[in-house]
């Protein structure tokens, strides 16, 4: 085999780096797949995600291996067999489905739209189509791989609006990388089976500095968000009650006015709560939720304080957002809990905190007076 030019080697770092990054991830959302706290109806991205990341590390392993350590003889059989970069062009194939399927799922759940995975079955029928055209050496016009595009690309932006539309703040940053990654793959996938199957390996293995740039900016987006059926969570919360340890209630917050139309229900929940407040206590595990049928009751407490959210359903996000709660009540009255006499007015000042945390506009408040 000849020595490697200083851009073989430089190609080899970046192949190296991708396999690190891919496995990385890999195990990183398998281990999410694993968890309990996401929601049954969620499991699916990490599940797809797992399955992303495990092709695309073999199939990364696999370009890797034929471009920089086969043999030239072994090189020469596997080109002209092609059976081995069949296989590779059928691993991104795959993988661009998973984009597909989770880009659809995520538009499905969040925007109602019943589209019964006609972008994935268009996605397969297309990509398979041109690779059996191409293979068989009838040759597709020029360009007609961006113009078979157009239509994923109505659901890239379709899933583009949907990240934008229900998510804020931090999330929304973070769904800025994966829309730039989502991007990155749905352009690098298309431009990879074409030159794959023009014979044209250097310009694939060209394309391997996109690849991993994407596959940092997807892996990381997607891991670093809480939820992803929880985006539209601000329809979904009720009522909040912060209480003292003994189970006064300091603060309330109505937050959807038309959730209040039963009152025995809240307050029933209440004394639920105050009666199983010492138990709470005395028990070295914090009770997190309780479900009332239609509506869930959530729980987050600290030394001082219990935070209680009435939502439709035990969201994670939710959780997250009491524990943020919980943090910036200690810091304004940990110390002066000691020493209450009983003013509610002292809590008047947390109700900005309320507001920025969930995000809640002046005319839904109707703060406990």
């Amino acid at each position: 085999m000849a020595e490697f030019l200083v851009t073989d080697k430089l190609s080899l770092m970046v192949a190296t780096a991708q396999l690190i990054v891919t496995f990385i991830f890999l195990i990183l959302f398998y281990q999410e797949w694993r968890k309990q706290k996401r929601s049954k109806n969620e499991q699916f991205i990490p599940l797809a995600l797992t399955i992303f990341f495990g092709f695309l590390f073999v199939s990364t392993l696999m370009t890797t291996y034929s471009n920089f350590f086969a043999g030239d003889t072994l090189l020469t059989i596997l080109e002209n067999t092609r059976i081995y970069f069949r296989l590779v062009v059928a691993f991104i194939i795959v993988i661009g489905g998973i984009i597909i399927f989770i880009a659809e799922r995520i538009v499905r759940m969040n925007l109602h739209l019943n589209t019964r995975h006609l972008f994935l079955i268009y996605y397969l029928f297309v990509t398979i189509t041109l690779t059996i055209l191409i293979t068989l050496g009838i040759e597709v016009f020029f360009g007609g791989n961006f113009i078979f595009s157009i239509p994923l690309i109505f659901l890239i932006g379709l899933f583009i609006y949907t990240l934008f539309k229900k998510t804020s703040g931090k999330i929304r940053k973070r769904m800025i990388l994966v829309i730039l990654g989502f991007g990155l793959f749905d352009m690098m996938v298309v431009q990879e089976i074409w030159y794959l199957l023009q014979n044209d390996f250097d310009v694939v293995f060209g394309l391997k500095n996109v690849v991993l740039i994407a596959s940092i900016l997807v892996g990381y987006g997607f891991w670093s968000v809480p939820s992803f059926t929880e985006f539209d969570w601000r329809e979904k919360i009720r009522q909040l009650y912060i209480l003292s340890p003994e189970g006064l209630c300091l603060f309330q917050q109505t937050i959807r006015i038309e959730s209040v139309a039963d009152k025995d229900l809240l307050g029933g929940s209440l004394m639920a709560v105050q009666s199983l407040m010492k138990e709470m206590i005395q028990s070295d595990q914090s009770l997190q939720v309780i479900d009332h049928g239609d509506a869930k009751i959530i729980f987050e407490q600290s030394p001082h304080a219990v935070v209680i959210m009435i939502a439709d359903e035990d969201l994670y996000i939710v959780h997250h957002k009491l524990q943020q709660l919980l943090k910036e009540f200690e810091v304004l009255f940990g110390d002066v809990m000691y020493r209450w006499s009983g003013n509610l007015d002292l809590f008047k000042p947390f109700q900005p905190i309320v507001n920025k945390i969930f995000e809640l506009k002046s005319e839904v408040i109707s703060p406990k007076k």
